[in-house]
């Protein structure tokens, strides 16, 4: 526990432990034995080390680079940064290893957003002190601007090591930004709580509200989400608006099945800005939605089409006038909506999948076979369309050995989901017989639910996986790369998925601690930790 600050100085001096003797070169102040002083003593009485006497050359530019720090520190607070640039510049010249000089050259490209100038500062620093856990944090926060995500999570790491009290909650506040970068949401929300309770009335409390409220949300914590965007809604953090809150708070309650709390917080957003195009999007889904009290899928079609003028690049807006073209049974209005969005974004498997379900109630089941192929080698890991192309199977040609097969592999990824172990036992068993459950239907995705690309909440990279998919003439096999860490090592496995189980090999890259990428969601890293006993 942190005492806090101690009293002032003291009038007394506590005995302390006697002074180090012994073979401790340090102490060894004494002349060589059998010889006199030779010139000037080097220590003082009692053994203390004496001060080193600068000559006048020194002190000399001492006082000038005192003296142009001054002026550079003037010039600062009258917003002139040339000239208070060229004044520090002035006073390296006369103290190459100035700290002072450097640290506020340094600032001073992170205050313009020259964040590369500004690291190349802070390490100049450090190659002088090492040890400085501020400049370790103010380093980390360049490189986390920069994007360069593996420096900054180092250099976090050293200003954990190198600081005497670690709770800070600017530090934190950067370390919560790098994990939330790299979608690691448990470790972003644990960093955020800190700064906040380091500091309530910390300068940038409402973006971290914000930013828990969005975490919160994918954590399927909407009452804890609904809270902190409710209690920033009136003021936040720039440069969002009131009605980017009202946005997410709709979201929250579509996420919820509250439709309607989702389509009046939406309409707060459309009454500001009527050709917001994420806007229109989402209230064209609410529509759509069959246990809405309001569905309506011509206006639903209304409310995308005018997403669609407003951002025709978007192409889940035309993947959800399929959707509803689904609905109605209009099937070559719905191939040509999801054609749109295809060509849009191609590597999208919820596209691909609901394509294949278009292919299959139209009874072409070669191009549906095509389409979930598609959806699995883009992202082998979604259990639904497993369990379609199960579906699938057992509709074509009764391909029941393929359809086992495939649950199989649907179970593997949602072990728990209760309609694939039934279907599965019931194949296993030896259905289908006559007058036995029919054959499952196959379903559509949740638009939402299985994003494409391995990114974060910010849109950048997460250090996850890659996939890899090779097909036989019927059923899909996928062999994926999985990062398996310790604390002593990290290796890249790779993960074959057959039908007589899975299988594992090295797939020969390692990294070492001192190289490791840093830690996100699914990868057992040894994490910052703000207790008092970190491990790092």
């Amino acid at each position: 526990m942190n005492p806090g600050p101690g009293p002032g100085p003291s009038t007394t001096v506590a005995q302390g432990p006697p002074p180090p003797t012994g073979n401790n070169p340090i102490n060894k102040t004494s002349a060589p034995s059998g010889a006199g002083p030779v010139g000037p003593q080097t220590t003082a009485p009692g053994g203390a080390q004496a001060p080193i006497i600068a000559s006048p050359a020194q002190r000399l530019d001492a006082i000038d680079e005192q003296v142009w720090l001054q002026i550079g520190s003037l010039a600062e607070s009258m917003g002139e940064f040339d000239r208070a640039m060229n004044s520090y510049e002035s006073a390296l010249r006369h103290n190459y290893q100035s700290i002072n000089a450097l640290n506020l050259i340094a600032e001073l490209y992170r205050s313009r957003e020259n964040f590369p100038k500004a690291a190349e500062n802070f390490k100049r620093i450090l190659a002088i002190d090492n040890a400085s856990g501020e400049v370790w944090g103010s380093l980390g926060h360049c490189y986390l601007m920069m994007d360069e995500l593996p420096q900054a999570y180092t250099a976090y790491q050293s200003a954990l090591h190198h600081l005497p009290n670690p709770k800070d909650a600017k530090l934190w506040y950067g370390i919560g930004i790098l994990y939330d970068r790299y979608g690691s949401s448990e470790h972003a929300e644990e960093a955020f709580s800190a700064v906040m309770r380091m500091d309530p009335k910390y300068e940038k409390a409402n973006e971290i509200y914000f930013r828990l409220g969005i975490i919160y949300k994918g954590q399927q914590k909407y009452a804890q989400s609904l809270e902190c965007f409710r209690y920033i809604l009136h003021m936040p953090p720039r440069p969002l608006t009131e009605a980017d809150i009202w946005f997410q708070i709709g979201h929250v309650h579509e996420q919820q099945k509250e439709y309607t709390a989702a389509k009046d917080a939406y309409e707060r957003v459309l009454a500001e800005n009527p050709n917001h195009a994420k806007v229109l999007q989402q209230l064209g889904w609410l529509y759509h939605q069959q246990n809405a009290a309001f569905v309506n899928q011509e206006q639903a079609i209304g409310f995308l089409t005018r997403s669609i003028e407003a951002d025709g690049s978007d192409a889940q807006s035309w993947y959800l006038m399929g959707r509803c073209y689904m609905a109605q049974q209009k099937y070559n209005k719905a191939y040509e909506a999801y054609q749109q969005a295809v060509y849009r974004d191609s590597k999208n498997p919820t596209f691909w999948c609901s394509i294949g379900l278009l292919y299959f109630q139209i009874n072409q089941y070669r191009d549906a076979l095509d389409a979930y192929s598609k959806a699995i080698r883009i992202n082998p890991n979604i259990s639904e369309v497993w369990f379609d192309l199960g579906a699938l199977y057992e509709a074509c040609n009764n391909q029941v050995s393929d359809a086992i097969d495939a649950y199989q592999r649907a179970s593997d990824l949602d072990p728990e989901n209760p309609h694939i172990k039934e279907r599965l036992a019931y194949l296993r068993h030896g259905g289908p017989e006559p007058g036995g459950p029919p054959a499952p239907y196959p379903g559509e995705m949740n638009p939402n639910g299985y994003p494409h690309n391995t990114e974060g909440l910010n849109g950048h990279h997460a250090f996850s996986q890659v996939s890899i998919t090779r097909h036989t003439s019927y059923m899909s096999y996928a062999s994926k790369y999985w990062i398996v860490a310790s604390n002593s090592h990290v290796q890249l496995l790779e993960i074959y998925h057959g039908t007589s189980g899975s299988s594992y090999r090295n797939a020969g890259i390692q990294w070492t601690p001192a190289t490791r990428p840093p830690c996100s969601a699914g990868i057992n890293l040894i994490v910052l930790s703000h207790k008092a006993d970190q491990t790092i």
